[in-house]
């Protein structure tokens, strides 16, 4: 009976072990490296390969409009934006956008500066804010 018991035990524990990580895998602001390469320099544990964003566009206006434009170097990656004080403001089409040539983002009521695009591949950059330009 004993080991029965001990069996399901680790059994229920593995498949709990499996659940979180992969569902830690699919949050997109679980990503802590940022952009690189996946080689080690010499014989170690290689890093973690992560991919490049790539920003073109991040324009804001008075009006609290905001449109961005970025791409990864995944192109099956997905694109986060935030604000500099961390809360999300969206998703951003990787590598292109609608008619406008971007994301065309929630109202926010200021410039923020900069957004910060997080990719669920592992890289994230933080883009400087400008003016709409034609």
């Amino acid at each position: 009976m004993k080991t029965v018991n001990t069996r399901s035990s680790r059994l229920a524990t593995a498949t709990l072990t499996v659940l979180v990580a992969l569902t830690l895998g699919l949050l997109p602001g679980a990503s802590l490296a940022s952009g690189g390469s996946g080689t080690t320099g010499g014989g170690g544990t290689p890093s973690v390969q992560v991919d490049t964003i790539k920003v073109s566009k991040c324009y804001c206006n008075s009006a609290g409009q905001m449109l961005i434009k970025a791409s990864s170097s995944d192109a099956t990656a997905r694109l986060y934006a935030y604000r500099p004080d961390g809360t999300y403001a969206g998703e951003v089409q990787n590598g292109g956008g609608s008619r406008y040539g971007g994301t065309v983002m929630p109202y926010i009521p200021y410039d923020p500066g900069y957004m910060t695009i997080k990719s669920t591949s592992g890289g994230t950059i933080n883009a400087p804010t400008t003016p709409f330009q034609l």
